[in-house]
């Protein structure tokens, strides 16, 4: 029988068991409300202890990865991305959270449109540049985000060169002197309506969603960039840490 558990190694042995079914579930061994092992079964499985076990199990229910069903055991939770107010881009936020990201740009074209320049804090005549991405984790769509900048920020053609090999947008504003410092994000809960968006999330009309305003500024307080974002219902939670 091969030992799964090292019982050598500093790692702690609650720790380790977690680290194995994670894999798993990552895996697909283990796939959404499958029913793991009972505690006892759990014990031989890995050779450790009812507490280790425990432990174990507790803390993958905290981080989402299982749930729990009175007096029918234990099962695998479709994980949702838990969304951290802050500036880090899509791409870094998803593999912080143990997701494969996934980006597909739809649309990448120039504008003009009034009421995006007043947004952006332009002339209307100035041409915008229009990003529209399908985000996807695990392969499952998530959320559908569109953006807008200043074409004076980067030309188009050069955009789609860059972006054609470094997904993230933001890292491809730094490289040319935009700096991304902070946003405002206005969030409020909405139906899903627009066919196109169901179809390109895989919702129903009247779904619940997230929809996202932002605009975002650079560290001279200077705004770059105006964003729309939906986001699933029910593939995102929303962290706040509140501060007196």
């Amino acid at each position: 029988m091969i030992e799964i558990i090292d019982k050598n190694s500093p790692i702690p042995l609650y720790y380790q068991v977690k680290e194995d079914i994670v894999k798993k579930i990552k895996n697909k061994e283990l796939k959404v409300n499958d029913r793991i092992g009972s505690e006892n079964e759990l014990v031989k499985t890995y050779n450790v202890s009812l507490i280790t076990i425990r432990k174990a199990l507790a803390e993958l229910v905290n981080e989402g990865y299982l749930y729990r069903i009175q007096g029918k055991g234990t099962y695998v939770a479709e994980r949702k991305v838990n969304r951290v107010l802050n500036i880090m881009s899509f791409t870094e936020e998803t593999r912080e959270k143990g997701f494969k990201p996934e980006i597909k740009v739809l649309e990448l074209k120039i504008v003009e449109d009034e009421a995006i320049a007043e947004k952006l804090n332009i002339h209307k005549a100035q041409s915008i540049i229009k990003i529209k991405r399908l985000r996807l984790a695990d392969d499952i769509p998530v959320a559908l985000q569109t953006s807008y900048i200043s074409q004076a920020l980067i030309e188009l053609e050069s955009l789609k060169n860059k972006l054609a090999k470094e997904k993230s947008l933001y890292r491809i504003l730094n490289d040319v002197g935009v700096e991304p410092d902070r946003a405002k994000e206005v969030y409020e809960v909405q139906k899903l309506k627009s066919e196109e968006d169901c179809q390109l999330l895989n919702l129903h009309e009247g779904d619940p969603i997230f929809f996202v305003k932002r605009n975002t500024y650079t560290k001279k307080n200077e705004l770059f960039e105006y964003v729309e974002t939906i986001l699933r219902g029910d593939k995102y939670t929303i962290e706040l840490e509140l501060k007196k």
